[in-house]
């Protein structure tokens, strides 16, 4: 009898446990767009942020992640209807040569490292960061049904890490585009 009664405490433990390290799996709206189809731009919100909408209109959204702590990075958002892409669904889609032109738009403003990495969904992602010593920003970059995606991301009062930028690779993987 006391094994049963510790096992089923056990659990009880284990199962409380597990729920206080659950992701918070409410989706919060982002904004909406209607070309070629109406979307609910919708995603988790990273731990500590919330959301600002600073304009929207049937074709672009553009808002920001902010924390109160001042340490955190803040994040712009944007997330425009581009009609050289209106046909593509992925940034996985875009030739090399497409591909190279985007890389050059952004070497264009800043001298800048690219990377590429993935969502969790395998969802090329372009990551562009300042080549500095002390990274003043880092804009990751995509494509989804036609929409160009562009996330820049500036330091607190500390400087961008590793963990910011999976931090903020963690919230574009559970962005959707929910049809209305």
């Amino acid at each position: 009898m006391k094994k049963i009664i510790a096992m089923i405490l056990s659990l009880a433990l284990l199962l409380g446990c597990a729920a206080g390290f659950a992701e918070n799996t409410e989706k919060v709206e982002l904004g909406t767009v209607n070309v070629n189809g109406l979307f609910k731009i919708q995603g988790n919100l990273p731990e500590g942020y919330r959301l600002s909408i600073l304009n929207q209109n049937a074709m672009y959204i553009r808002c920001q992640l902010i924390s109160e702590d001042k340490a955190k990075p803040g994040v712009e958002l944007s997330i425009a209807f581009a009609d050289d892409w209106a046909d593509t669904e992925r940034l996985n889609d875009v030739s090399e040569g497409d591909l190279l032109e985007i890389e050059d738009s952004f070497r264009e403003e800043d001298e800048v490292n690219i990377e590429y990495r993935e969502t969790g969904l395998g969802t090329k992602l372009m990551v562009v960061s300042e080549a500095k010593d002390e990274t003043d920003f880092v804009v990751v970059y995509t494509i989804y049904k036609g929409y160009e995606l562009e996330f820049k991301m500036t330091p607190g009062t500390e400087a961008l890490t590793e963990e910011n930028i999976q931090m903020l690779v963690d919230f574009i993987t559970g962005i959707e585009f929910v049809e209305d």
